[in-house]
C-alpha cells in the first residue's frame, strides 16, 4: 500500500519523477527545435525545387518528418507537465510535512505563543518555491544546455566548426547576462511590497481605532510614501530586466549574424535550417535569467524551511531556571530576576503545592510576565511526554482568538464539547450576562468583543483543558471589581489544578483564602521562599 511505503522509498519514487520529468522536457523541446529547423529546411527545398526546370524532389520522407516531429513535440510537452509538476507537488508536500514536522518538535511551537500568520504564509509560500525550483529552475537549464550541445553538433556536422563554436559561445555569453538578472532590487521590491500589505492590511483592521484618533490623514501620507517606495523599487527592476533583455537580444542577433556569415557556404535550405535552429537555442536561453531569479529564491527558501523553526518578531528571549513538578505541585528555582533602579538583581524561587494559588506581585514592568513566560517554558521541558491532561496551560495578556465563533474557539481547547456545555460554562464566567453564546462570533481577533469579555474568554477555554498548572498573566485586567473578585474565586476552587497568577497587586478575596503564596518582585529586598 502507498500509505506503507518508507521515507526512502517515497524519496526514490520522487527522484524518478523528476528524473523522468527532466528527460520528458528535454525530448519536447529537442523536437520543437528538429519541428523548427526541419519545417524551415523543408520549406525552402520546396520553394528551391518549385523553381527549377527539372526537379527529382521528393517530399515525402521531409512532410513524415515534420509530422513525427510535430507529435513528439506535443506528446512531450503534454507528459513533462503532467510528470514535473507531480514531482514538484511531491516536493512541496515534503517540504510542508517537514515544516510541520519540526514545528511539532520545537518546545516553543507547543506554547501559546505560536506562530504569526505572516510567519507561516511565508513558510507556506517558500515550501512552494523550493518545490517549484525543480520546473523553474532545473528543467530550464538541464533543456538549455542539452539544446545548446545538440544544436551545435547538427550545425558543425552541417555545415563546419566555425559557425558551431560560435552559437556555443553565444549561449555562453548569455548565460553569462543571465547571471546579471536583478535578484537583489527584486528581494527590495518584495520586502517594500509586503510591509505595504501588512500596513494596509492592519489600517483595514483598526480602522475605528485610526478614525477616532484622527489619524486617517496622516495614515494616508505613509500609505502614499510606501506607494512611492514601491514604485521606485518596482522601476528599477523593471530597467536592469529591459537592460537583461536587451543586452540579450543583441547577443542573439550578434550570434546569428556570425552563426551565418562563418558558414561554409550551404545551399538555401540547410542556410535557413541553420537559422532557425540557432533561434530556437537562443529563444530557449533566454530563459536563463528566469532560472536564475528562481534559483535563488529557492536556495534562500530552502534554508530558510532547514534552519530552525523562525520566532516570531519581537518576542523576547525566555530567561532560563530550573523548574520541577510532582504529584504534590510544583516549584522552580535559580530564576535571576533582572535589576532596576529601585531593586538589585535577585535570584527567586518557590514552590506551590498542588490545587494552591502563586500570586505575582509588581509594578508594570517589574518582570511579572517575563517570569511567567519562563516558568511555563522550563515547566513544559520538564513535563515533557506526560500522558493524559496537559502540564501546562498559559493564558498570556496578549492572547489571541480565531475568527469564527466562541465555540469554535473553545473547541481548539476540547473539541468534544457542546454548544450546551460552552453555554454553561460562558455563565459561570458571567458573560452570559452579555448576551454571549458559544454561536456569537468574535470577529477578527475578537475585535467584536470588550477587553474584559477577552480575558474571561481566554481563561474559560484554558480551563476546558483542564490542566495540572494553569498559568493566567493578569486575569481581571478590563473587569470591574465585582466580575474580577468572582473569577478569582473560580481560579481559587480548582483542587486538582496549581495556579500561577501575576497581578499588581492581591486584593481582599485572595488575601483571606487559604493556599494562596504572594511573590512580590518590588521592594523586596530578602528573597522570596
Amino acid at each position: 500500500m502507498s500509505g506503507s511505503r518508507s521515507p526512502n522509498a517515497r524519496g526514490r519514487r520522487a527522484r524518478s519523477l523528476a528524473a523522468g520529468g527532466l528527460v520528458l522536457a528535454v525530448a519536447a523541446e529537442l523536437s520543437s527545435a528538429g519541428l523548427l529547423g526541419l519545417s524551415g529546411w523543408f520549406i525552402s527545398a520546396c520553394a528551391v525545387a518549385g523553381a527549377a526546370t527539372f526537379s527529382s524532389f521528393s517530399y515525402i520522407a521531409p512532410s513524415g518528418g515534420v509530422r513525427a516531429f510535430a507529435m513528439a513535440r506535443v506528446t512531450g510537452n503534454y507528459s513533462k507537465r503532467l510528470v514535473l509538476h507531480a514531482a514538484a507537488l511531491r516536493r512541496i508536500a515534503t517540504a510542508r510535512a517537514g515544516l510541520f514536522g519540526r514545528a511539532a518538535a520545537t518546545e516553543r511551537a507547543q506554547e501559546d505563543r505560536l506562530w504569526s500568520g505572516e510567519l507561516l504564509d511565508r513558510s507556506m509560500a517558500d515550501a512552494d518555491s523550493a518545490g517549484m525550483a525543480l520546473i523553474e529552475c532545473t528543467t530550464p537549464v538541464a533543456v538549455t544546455a542539452v539544446l545548446t550541445v545538440g544544436a551545435v553538433l547538427a550545425v558543425a556536422v552541417s555545415t563546419s566548426v566555425v559557425p558551431a563554436a560560435v552559437l556555443a559561445a553565444g549561449v555562453v555569453i548569455m548565460a553569462v547576462i543571465a547571471h546579471r538578472a536583478p535578484g537583489a532590487a527584486h528581494e527590495a521590491e518584495q520586502h517594500t511590497r509586503k510591509a505595504l500589505r501588512a500596513e494596509l492590511v492592519t489600517a483595514v483592521d483598526a480602522w475605528t481605532e485610526l478614525a477616532s484618533l484622527g489619524a486617517a490623514q496622516q495614515l494616508a501620507v505613509r500609505t502614499r510614501a510606501r506607494f512611492t517606495r514601491l514604485d521606485t523599487a518596482r522601476e528599477v527592476v523593471g530597467r536592469r530586466r529591459h537592460g537583461t533583455t536587451l543586452a540579450t537580444g543583441l547577443t542573439g542577433t550578434a550570434t546569428l549574424t556570425a552563426t551565418a556569415a562563418a558558414g561554409s557556404a550551404p545551399d538555401a535550405p540547410t542556410f535557413v535550417c541553420i537559422v532557425l535552429l540557432s533561434l530556437g537555442v537562443l529563444a530557449q536561453a533566454e530563459q536563463l535569467a528566469h532560472a536564475v531569479d528562481a534559483r535563488a529564491a529557492a536556495k534562500a527558501a530552502h534554508r530558510r524551511l532547514t534552519t530552525s523553526v523562525p520566532v516570531m518578531a519581537g518576542d523576547p528571549t525566555v530567561p532560563a531556571m530550573r523548574s520541577w513538578s510532582t504529584e504534590q505541585g510544583i516549584g522552580f528555582a535559580g530564576y535571576l530576576l533582572p535589576p532596576t533602579a529601585l531593586r538589585p538583581g535577585r535570584v527567586l524561587g518557590a514552590t506551590v503545592a498542588r490545587g494552591a494559588m502563586l500570586v505575582v506581585t509588581g509594578r508594570s514592568g517589574s518582570g511579572k510576565s517575563t517570569l511567567l513566560r519562563a516558568l511555563a517554558s522550563s515547566l513544559r521541558q520538564a513535563t515533557e511526554g506526560r500522558e493524559g491532561r496537559p502540564a501546562v496551560v498559559a493564558v498570556a495578556a496578549d492572547d489571541h482568538l480565531f475568527t469564527g465563533t466562541l465555540g469554535s474557539n473553545w473547541r481548539l481547547a476540547d473539541a468534544a464539547l457542546t454548544d450546551d456545555e460552552i453555554d454553561e460554562r460562558l455563565a459561570e464566567l458571567r458573560l452570559s450576562d452579555s448576551g454571549l453564546t458559544a454561536r456569537t462570533p468574535v470577529g477578527p481577533g475578537g475585535r467584536q468583543l470588550s477587553g474584559g469579555e477577552l480575558r474571561r474568554v481566554y481563561l474559560g477555554r484554558a480551563l476546558a483543558r483542564h490542566p495540572h498548572v494553569l498559568i493566567v498573566d493578569e486575569p481581571t485586567t478590563g473587569l470591574d471589581d465585582r466580575t474580577a473578585t468572582h473569577v478569582l474565586r473560580i481560579l481559587t476552587d480548582l483542587p486538582d489544578t496549581t495556579v500561577v497568577l501575576a497581578l499588581h497587586d492581591v486584593p481582599i478575596c485572595l488575601e483571606s483564602a487559604g493556599q494562596v503564596t504572594r511573590l512580590p518582585l518590588d521592594h523586596t529586598p530578602q528573597e522570596a521562599p
